[in-house]
């Protein structure tokens, strides 16, 4: 499949994921603003996961950008990527209205740490078969490890003592992403700049 077809695919379904969370918000059925009170959670949680996954798609793109051939694996994978992601907007409601229970935020970690996991599966088909994404690989892999590793220690304390720390564990991680988007950005200018040295001698 050509690229431009997968991309505009994936584009088209992370967008529905991220916008159709606030279609399972119940409206309150006052106007006080206890009656909203009872939204805070599940806002608080749709806006980690809607800039979580925003920033995980930035971060793909920023790798596709240079890829030249994808694989009927690759494909799968961030097919399979795409499912974990779809299942979201569900652990989002239910996290939101049970934010302090230990089930729904494991559900909703694991969850998390399943598209990271198979983001990280997917950046390392591509680079297998795309020489051109070996400029910025190690920042790529530090980033998705620690991303990993953040979400892992989250789940762990969350088991053995408080169960929001998978999603503080979460906002932890979208800072990982910023750095390792900035860093990705930085090397890709630097690989470009040297390219069109060589091309010009």
């Amino acid at each position: 499949m050509r690229k431009d077809r997968f991309e505009a695919f994936f584009d088209a379904v992370m967008a529905i994921i991220m916008t159709i969370v606030v279609l399972e918000f119940a409206v309150p059925k006052g106007t006080d603003w206890s009656n909203v009170k009872g939204l805070m959670f599940q806002v608080v949680v749709y806006a980690i996961s809607f800039f979580y996954l925003g920033m995980m798609w930035m971060n793909i793109h920023t790798l596709w950008h240079n890829v030249e051939y994808i694989t009927r694996g690759v494909m799968w994978v961030n097919m399979i990527m795409l499912f974990f992601s779809s299942m979201l907007p569900f652990w989002v409601v239910y996290l939101g209205r049970n934010f302090f229970a230990l089930v729904p935020q494991l559900l909703y970690g694991i969850d998390v740490l399943l598209i990271t996991i198979t983001n990280f599966i997917s950046a390392e088909l591509l680079r297998k078969h795309n020489s051109a994404l070996n400029y910025g690989v190690e920042y790529l892999r530090c980033g998705m490890i620690l991303d990993i590793s953040t979400k892992l220690i989250g789940i762990i304390v969350a088991l053995i003592w408080f169960p929001p720390a998978i999603t503080i564990s979460v906002i932890v991680a979208m800072v990982i992403l910023s750095f390792n988007f900035t860093l990705l950005r930085r090397k890709k200018r630097a690989y470009k700049q040297r390219n069109d040295e060589t091309t010009n001698e």
